[in-house]
């Protein structure tokens, strides 16, 4: 990291005439323009594009790479720099260039160029100059150079041209040469840019980075500050202040401190956080710094490492780079993706900004894990995004199975993982391990119990005025800016708790399984039957609402649309049934009326806003005659003789499992009104964007991501182009994401494989005549296959129907009647299509990555739901033909 500037200093020149510039040889700070880039370098652009902006960026001038060319050309060292024919560009001949600058002067052009830039931009009384480098490739995220080229401080302005061929010479020998060519960066004409700004005589200084390096948290900064200046610090030669802040605008508390070793800190112990004796930055300035620092990161689009000085109760920016120091821990090993559980909840491709919440949550995820107890160094995030899709870290849950002493074979199989245990039999655990890890146990039943607690309170989360009052065009950034990070903070909450219950879960259903186990070939299908049907679970109640109306609407007469099967051009239409069905449906929409089919991506509209799919299944389900004479088969049926005893055991396990069941249940319902809150709020600020002409309209802001909703609300100005440009790209970019096909299950070295608008290398789709995935619902079905990848693919009520289909979200089970048996790209024993399987008694098995793709409709198969087992008996002939 270069060095800090020490230093006094005017920001703004006193003389208002604009420098003579002759060929841009040296540029005011001010002056410099988007297409400068390359004569300036990145350190120079960025601080320019801070100063445009406002904040607190010290004047300068640089010196640029034409102003660095020149001297080489008038030199005769172009060959030396840039090579030729004859000459490649060494190691050797960049140091003696380097050496020849250092002792050769200024040319007269030059030298006469740059005293009439000084005399113009800086009072005769500011005699104490930095000069820093700029070079073209430096600062960049995966190369920043730092400490490698040289920083001159104090230097008297008689001095600046000595100091100015030293920095040229830094750039072009010893560690920085070394360091271009580990990095395969290229040694040939390097282009040297330089900063010439007033010394500053800070009471404090220091450098802030906007994420969390150590862990990677975007809900964390951290900051380190020293007394006077700050060349000690980044050089290494003091021990800073430490302080980590909580990105929570406007007080940003104090997380963490720990005092450093200068002169005018402690002695060395840990200080009290409440103790602000002897530190260079009260919670007054820290909180001053960290808006800058937000902003900072808002301009730039991503974190940011800075470098600061506070003097005169101003805090100014020395310079700012990407952050290349974020945790991402080289993986040991090549870890494993599933999809499987997302599609039940969400669409194909979930909206951006969904995905944007997702990605926030990792870091409170990966915390979560760690108070647990649990090692997972280098095997995280729990989740993350492959082309658009969420997944879940299947090596991460096999390594706390593992820890856990649990069997994860059967457990991942029991989640729904097709590559693990074909048949879910009873979790074993090992007793040695699980006394070994027993405050793990501990403490994730204490976790639960404090989730069950927090609900009352997170029911409330959707009315938290701090997070969703209704963005107004009068709203300052600071409101907005507050209120959205409260809105990440509280996603977090929902699935931090979420998990608290699944662990829960998982615990009771291994335990209850193991009761059952000798008299049942599926015990944990069973276990977690029997509990549902204790539990009274909304989607479930959703579901017989709707077939109560479809009752309702059957026993009217004359209802002439019910003659045709339900379509996007024949709907039910409220206005022309009868009064006693309205009232009915009102009451429906003001209880569910938040609800939507993908309720957890806010892009989704709630089915308050669009009642016609709620219509469309109703529809459904009144022309579907079989519904009402459909066989219930409940599990209790199928334990009749399960041993007295055994029953009697399970009977308090049973009742705890359905109790959490209704607790996850009852926290989806908080997640689905939270999301309806978050899509009111950025609906309600897309309108306020439409009519700043920033947007085309209010949907669009779901095509953004949290960090540009953030710069937008910091920028503002010429924002109209930037989100049109990246709403744009980003759809023609799911376009293809949508095109490609992506499996269930992937690892890491597999990802470069994938093809756009295809699958991945080497993988193939065939159907094989016997297929084994996941058995969800017991029984044998025979029948003709009808591929559905939308509910409303499926029109015509058919006998012997095998429907494949991606997944079993709400939306589905008006087709699930219709139905002789069942195959579903993805699932679980736990996902709610698979409990509807089994009330309805249908066959159904799970986890047949691209089923969808693998089957034909007119395929002839047998399921076996009791074993998993999928025939080919019959391929279609459009199948036979292609093979």
């Amino acid at each position: 990291m270069n060095e800090l500037s020490e230093s006094h200093q005017t920001f703004s020149s006193p003389v208002s005439p604009t420098p003579i510039i002759s060929k841009r040889l040296i540029l005011d700070l001010d002056h410099i323009e988007g297409s400068d880039l390359a004569l300036v370098g990145g350190k120079a652009f960025r601080l320019a594009q801070l100063r445009k902006y406002g904040l607190t960026v010290p004047a300068g001038l640089v010196l640029t790479t034409k102003f660095f060319e020149a001297q080489i050309v008038a030199s005769k060292l172009t060959p030396l720099w840039a090579g030729s024919p004859d000459i490649a560009v060494t190691a050797e001949a960049l140091n003696w260039l380097s050496d020849s600058l250092k002792l050769k002067p200024l040319v007269k052009e030059l030298a006469t160029e740059l005293a009439t830039n000084l005399q113009l931009k800086f009072h005769s009384d500011i005699n104490n100059f930095a000069v820093r480098s700029s070079v073209i490739d430096e600062d960049q995220r995966d190369h920043s150079f730092a400490g490698m080229h040289l920083t001159e401080l104090g230097v008297p302005r008689s001095a600046l041209n000595i100091a100015i061929t030293r920095c040229w010479a830094s750039a072009l020998s010893g560690p920085a040469v070394k360091y271009r060519q580990v990095h395969g960066l290229s040694i040939q004409s390097i282009r040297v840019a330089l900063l010439i700004q007033p010394m500053l005589s800070p009471e404090c200084a220091g450098v802030a980075f906007t994420i969390n390096p150590l862990t990677g948290a975007r809900d964390e900064m951290v900051i380190e500050a020293t007394w006077g200046l700050g060349n000690a610090l980044v050089s290494g030669k003091a021990q800073p202040h430490f302080y980590k802040i909580a990105i929570q605008p406007p007080d940003y508390p104090l997380l963490e401190y720990h005092p450093g070793n200068d002169a005018a800190s402690t002695n060395g112990a840990v200080t009290e956080i409440d103790n602000e004796i002897e530190r260079p930055l009260s919670h007054k300035q820290i909180t001053a710094l960290a808006y800058q620092l937000e902003q900072i990161e808002a301009l730039m689009g991503e974190p940011q490492d800075v470098e600061w000085a506070y003097h005169d109760d101003i805090f100014s920016i020395l310079q700012t780079r990407p952050v290349t120091t974020t945790y991402q821990a080289e993986p040991t090993q090549n870890m494993e993706w599933s999809r499987n559980g997302y599609p039940q909840s969400l669409p194909e491709l979930p909206s951006p900004l969904f995905d944007a919440f997702l990605e926030s949550a990792q870091p409170q995820i990966t915390r979560f894990f760690k108070e647990l107890g649990f090692t997972i160094d280098q095997i995280y995030p729990y989740e993350k995004l492959i082309l658009g899709r969420p997944y879940l870290n299947l090596t991460l849950l096999k390594s706390m199975l593992t820890q856990l002493g649990i069997t994860s074979g059967p457990f991942l199989n029991f989640l729904g993982d097709s590559k693990t245990s074909i048949t879910p039999t009873v979790f074993t655990i090992d007793g040695k391990t699980a006394w070994t890890v027993r405050s793990i146990y501990r403490t994730i039943f204490k976790q639960m119990r404090l989730a069950t607690e927090e609900l009352p309170h997170l029911q409330q989360i959707f009315e938290d005025r701090a997070a969703f009052q209704t963005p107004t065009p009068d709203a300052s950034p600071d409101q907005l800016l507050a209120q959205l990070r409260r809105q990440i903070q509280l996603y977090g909450q929902i699935r931090i708790n979420h998990l608290k219950l699944a662990l829960g879960q998982v615990m009771h259903t291994g335990l209850g399984s193991r009761f059952l186990a000798p008299s049942s070939q599926t015990p944990v299908s069973d276990i977690t039957v029997l509990a549902a049907e204790q539990a009274h679970l909304e989607q479930d109640q959703l579901h017989q609402h709707l077939v109560s109306l479809s009752q309702l609407l059957s026993s009217y007469p004359s209802q002439n649309v019910l003659n045709s099967p339900p379509s996007l051009e024949n709907t039910l239409e409220l206005e022309h049934l009868p009064p006693e069905f309205k009232e009915r449906f009102d009451k429906l929409l003001d209880r569910f009326g938040r609800r939507a089919d993908f309720d957890a991506d806010p892009a989704h509209p709630r089915y308050g806003e669009a009642p016609n799919s709620l219509l469309e299944r109703i529809l459904y389900y009144t022309n579907n005659k079989t519904l009402s004479d459909f066989d219930n088969v409940k599990a209790s049926k199928r334990l009749r003789k399960t041993a007295f005893w055994r029953k009697w055991l399970a009977k308090p396990i049973i009742k705890r499992l359905a109790a959490l069941l209704q607790k996850q249940d009852t926290l989806q319902k908080s997640l689905a009104y939270f999301m309806t809150a978050v899509r009111h709020w950025h609906l309600t600020l897309g309108q306020i964007w439409v009519k700043n002409g920033w947007l085309e309209n209010s949907e669009d802001i779901f095509w953004l991501t949290i960090e540009e909703i953030e710069r937008t609300l910091r920028i503002k100005a010429d924002m109209a182009v930037t989100l049109t440009s990246i709403i744009q790209a980003r759809k023609a970019t799911y376009e293809i994401y949508a095109q490609t096909n992506v499996p269930f299950v992937i690892k890491d070295t597999e990802i470069a494989s994938i093809q756009f608008g295809g699958s991945v290398v080497g993988k193939s789709n065939s159907t094989a005549d016997v297929i084994v995935g996941l058995p969800v619902s017991p029984g044998q079905a025979r029948g003709t296959v009808v591929v559905v990848r939308q509910p409303t693919d499926f029109q015509h009520m058919q006998e012997d129907v095998i429907l494949v289909m991606p997944s079993t979200d709400p939306a589905w089970l008006a087709l699930l009647s219709s139905a002789a048996g069942l195959i579903v790209e993805t699932g679980g024993l736990l996902s709610h299509g698979s409990v509807i399987a089994r009330e309805y008694g249908l066959p159904a098995v799970a986890n047949i990555p691209e089923a969808t793709q693998r089957f034909q409709t007119g395929d002839k198969v047998l399921v076996d739901g009791s074993t998993g087992v999928i025939q080919l008996l019959e391929p279609h002939l459009s199948t036979q033909a292609t093979s």
